[in-house]
């Protein structure tokens, strides 16, 4: 079988590897549609992600949807062909957390293209591979694949505005327009919000964000402009989806008394943010991690029409290429989400 795989930063290529065979409880897959994440761009680039460092050879991605290839024994209510949704999150089921239904921060979790832990545990952009059969859930015969590898990400939205608490009728500000503040952006309307503003550095970004769905957009590098936002804060919730700290202390700034704050994106490791004002407004500020049982709901809404999330997919590309694969998920000013397949 093809598979992605990465061996260091900058090192990335479609090789041969050996098919699996689905044990007791597991099934075959093949690959159908694959989303390229911010993680996968990561390791392309630094050969890490955070404290998760390439120490051997990984297939990539986690963003993923196939369908039933083989099954192995003891798995029931899935068919050859049935198409399916892939969640990469496979937690124990035995810790602490995931006795409190906690599963996204389970103590030993394994989570597919991630180097967390060694050896790594190897992603889905394979051709033909193996998952446990509780990591799917089965389809309508007539679901977009393409539209259903978007489940992943959205549901990390979704857990982000379940973090945020009620929304309905809130006026809502995403800061940073890329993928996650996007489906951000889409959940918390799915919810209910009343008003999306969305804020980012970038003015193709703002337009973008326009088409989308945006009631307002605000460019975060204009300091009077954000001053809209900020001297007179309108917003009960805000979801801080791009990782820098500027636009945490806009977010924090913007942000009502008693309202909430949602930390989505990654900040790095020593991030200069004023807090003062968690204080003196009594703001709350909510940190989020992933998925719980949102992956479902996710495939459920994708799945009825609910949402729409195919907008935001800017190519969809042969996968034989890794390099250019990856070259055009990092042109930002063009690119939101990278569909790749092997055919």
């Amino acid at each position: 079988m093809k598979a992605c795989v990465i061996h260091g930063a900058g090192q990335v290529r479609v090789e041969d590897v050996e098919t699996p065979v689905p044990q007791a409880g597991q099934v075959a897959l093949s690959f159908a549609y694959g989303g390229v994440c911010g993680s996968d761009i990561h390791y392309f680039q630094h050969g890490r992600v955070g404290d998760s460092i390439l120490r051997e050879p990984m297939i990539l991605g986690h963003e993923f949807s196939a369908a039933i290839a083989g099954l192995g024994d003891g798995v029931e209510g899935f068919a050859l062909g049935d198409k399916v949704a892939v969640t990469p999150a496979l937690p124990c089921l035995e810790c602490e957390y995931c006795q409190r239904d906690l599963t996204n921060l389970c103590t030993d979790m394994s989570f597919m293209g991630s180097a967390a832990h060694f050896p790594h545990c190897n992603g889905g952009f394979a051709s033909e591979l193996v998952v446990e059969a509780r990591q799917c859930i089965k389809l309508p015969s007539d679901a977009d694949l393409r539209h259903v590898a978007m489940a992943e990400p959205y549901a990390v939205a979704l857990h982000a505005v379940a973090m945020a608490g009620e929304v309905k009728g809130a006026t809502v500000l995403v800061t940073g327009a890329g993928v996650i503040g996007q489906m951000c952006a889409v959940a918390a309307r799915a919810a209910g919000a009343e008003r999306i503003f969305i804020s980012d550095i970038a003015p193709e970004a703002l337009e973008r964000s326009k088409g989308l769905g945006a009631d307002a957009v605000y460019n975060a590098a204009d300091i009077d402009e954000m001053r809209k936002l900020t001297d007179t804060p309108i917003c009960d919730v805000v979801f801080e989806a791009s990782g820098a700290p500027s636009a945490l202390n806009s977010a924090i700034a913007a942000t009502k008394p008693r309202g909430t704050v949602v930390q989505v994106g990654f900040l790095p490791p020593q991030a200069p943010v004023d807090l003062n004002k968690l204080l003196t407004r009594e703001i709350t500020l909510h940190g989020t991690y992933r998925f719980i049982d949102e992956f479902a709901e996710a495939v459920r809404q994708i799945t009825t029409g609910e949402v729409d999330l195919r907008p935001m997919i800017s190519a969809d590309m042969n996968i034989a290429d890794p390099d250019a694969v990856f070259a055009r998920a990092l042109e930002k000013s063009e690119t939101l989400k990278v569909m790749v397949h092997f055919e």
